[in-house]
């Protein structure tokens, strides 16, 4: 079977447009999704990358070799470009139906470089890319944006990116949202966005061609579905509570990141808990065939926020910009949190910031001379509603907090840094990384810098002893406490994830709810849908390929093996709460030692680089 996907590369600049195909030798070699950007930008952003913020500088959206596909959620699209944020690979994702759209029209992957000379749109359909102008969107949020766009085109297979204020006034974390609920929230690929004067991308889809495969696929694809829906508890989990039901289990190991990592409990935590939210879901969403409906639109029937319609928010976001600032109050988060989609900033990021600026005011480092007379007290969600309207728009402190936590703190120094919790400048979420070496290893890992979801080690919670012996020589893997075989563990999560991101499916039924990660379900899948026979242990190897590309990439962007690393904080300061029975102490220990373990068992040298790799 031929694959034959289009790219089309859009320069921005002078307004022309070329396009390419993606083949069956492409595929086996990197895949697509994210696997097709990240070695798009390695072959054309070095050896001299360009500031982020540049027109030089490469966006890149594309679906995975599945986008689209009827596996179920096949919905998944990256993006790529250099971050504002950290310097490295910025990456993100987003779901919905934005990807599948884009896949039904026979398209890869979408190349933006340049910059328009005024702010524009490009319309995708199946003639091709057009790129129109739209001043009338200048500064409009991402909702009066998207609202203003399906005036013109009302079809039911339309779907949008686009970017907020935040984007267009280059927010360092600005995000690219696609509805209400759905953010490529990481990294500040909205600022890039906004960078080249780009405010949305406008997909017109076709229905789904039949796919070649679909009358062999269907055994495949049932057995599937039948496993995901067989995962008991935790598909019933996510179906009624979507990821919003794993604070309490955080709080009560004393691990939930509480008024920034002061604490790791925080009284009142059952308030924000996905159970308790349960009570203002209106209806539940799903993305592009996903038996799982994790999504939610939710009401708010009285008080401030009285009529107020919404998205449930994820479990990184409800800590970020819940406990993480000290906030407990259900109906402010909900608010806060689609304020943050709205204005179009990522909301771990917001959160973060936040509770950073926060407790520099506690410890008198800014004061409301700093502020203009706001004063940013733990929980005040006026006070915080106030400071994203700052940051999104480049006023007062906000131009500061703008930065993120990393560069904010060297322009306010007073030894503020001590409080910036951040990996290579992307602000970690909120699950404190002291309670687990795992989780700790990850953050410091992770290549597109503080984050969970780009290695995504499941095992650490799901795995039995058994299960992590066989799967990583050892049962020690999975021991929050014990630095040995976590090398393992996350060499593993990284290939894995680094796989799917690459094929296009959703981790939380493929990973959070399956819990399997040897890559045979996803072989079969391939196989069945494309045609194109790739075993576990070659997807495993073109994982492995993906990500020294990656590392080699953040080299060339100037980071080092000192990058791979945590604030001091989380490694000289115990984790304790003696409210909570039977918790001990808890810091990160052996950080350095693991990370070396890590770079032996990629075969990397001891300042991390790749010793061999060829693509």
């Amino acid at each position: 079977m031929h694959y034959g996907k289009t790219i089309f590369n859009i320069n921005l600049t002078d307004k022309t447009i070329s396009s390419s195909l993606f083949t069956n030798e492409d595929v086996k070699n990197i895949l697509g999704g994210f696997g097709f950007n990240t070695l798009y930008l390695y072959k054309n952003l070095l050896p001299a990358p360009p500031s982020a913020l540049s027109p030089d500088n490469i966006l890149i959206f594309s679906t995975g070799l599945l986008t689209g596909s009827q596996v179920p959620a096949s919905s998944r699209l990256h993006i790529n470009t250099r971050s504002p944020l950290s310097g490295l690979i910025g990456s993100s994702n987003v779901g919905g139906h934005i990807g599948a759209r884009l896949s039904s029209l026979n398209i890869l992957s979408i190349i933006v470089t340049g910059k328009a000379d005024a702010l524009s749109y490009l319309l995708i359909n199946d003639s091709g890319v057009t790129i129109h102008d739209c001043q009338y969107l200048r500064q409009k949020d991402t909702l009066l944006t998207e609202k203003e766009l399906r005036k013109i085109y009302p079809d039911k297979l339309t779907e949008i990116l686009s970017i907020g204020v935040a984007g267009e006034n280059l927010v360092n974390y600005a995000c690219i949202m696609h509805g209400d609920d759905h953010a490529a929230g990481r990294t500040g690929v909205g600022a890039v966005m906004g960078s080249k004067n780009l405010k949305a991308i406008v997909v017109q889809g076709v229905k789904q061609l039949v796919q070649k495969g679909e009358d062999r696929a269907k055994t495949v694809i049932k057995n599937y579905v039948d496993s995901i829906r067989s995962s008991l508890p935790v598909f019933e989990e996510f179906s009624k509570w979507g990821s919003a039901a794993h604070i309490l289990p955080l709080n009560e190991a004393g691990e939930l990141g509480t008024r920034n990592y002061q604490k790791g409990y925080m009284e009142g935590a059952q308030k924000i808990d996905g159970r308790n939210l349960k009570k203002y879901v209106k209806k539940s969403r799903s993305c592009h065939l996903c038996p799982v409906h994790c999504k939610a639109q939710i009401k708010i029937e009285a008080g401030r926020h009285q009529g107020f319609i919404g998205a449930r928010p994820e479990y990184e976001t409800i800590i970020n910009m819940g406990s993480l600032c000290g906030l407990d109050d259900p109906e402010e988060l909900l608010y806060l949190s689609n304020l943050a989609n709205i204005l179009g900033i990522d909301t771990i990021s917001t959160g973060s910031v936040v509770a950073f600026a926060m407790e520099l005011f506690e410890k008198n480092i800014i004061t409301t001379k700093d502020t203009d007379g706001l004063e940013l007290k733990w929980g005040d969600a006026k006070a915080i509603e106030k400071l994203m309207f700052q940051i999104a728009n480049q006023e007062g402190i906000g131009k500061i907090l703008s930065k993120g936590v990393k560069e904010a703190s060297e322009i306010i120094g007073h030894e503020s840094e001590k409080f910036a919790f951040h990996a290579k400048g992307v602000e970690i979420y909120g699950g404190d990384p002291r309670g687990s070496l795992g989780m700790a290893l990850t953050y410091a890992l992770s290549l597109r810098g503080g984050d969970f979801t780009s290695i995504y080690p499941i095992p650490i919670f799901r795995y039995s002893d058994e299960q992590a012996q066989e799967d990583f020589g050892t049962k020690d893997s999975i021991d929050p406490s014990i630095t040995s075989g976590k090398a393992a563990l996350i060499k593993r999560c990284l290939l894995v994830s680094a796989v799917i991101d690459s094929i296009g499916l959703c981790k939380v039924p493929a990973l959070s709810i399956l819990g399997r990660f040897d890559l045979k379900n996803e072989s079969e899948l391939i196989k069945n849908i494309t045609g194109i026979e790739l075993s576990a242990d070659e997807l495993f190897k073109i994982g492995e390929r993906i990500i020294n590309i990656e590392k080699l990439f953040n080299i060339a962007c100037g980071a080092t093996y000192e990058h791979d690393t945590l604030p001091d904080m989380f490694q000289t300061d115990e984790l304790f709460d003696e409210s909570i029975n039977g918790v001990e102490p808890k810091k990160v220990r052996g950080l350095a030692d693991m990370v070396q373990d890590f770079y032996q068992i990629m075969g990397w040298d001891k300042n991390g680089v790749p010793t061999k790799e060829e693509f």
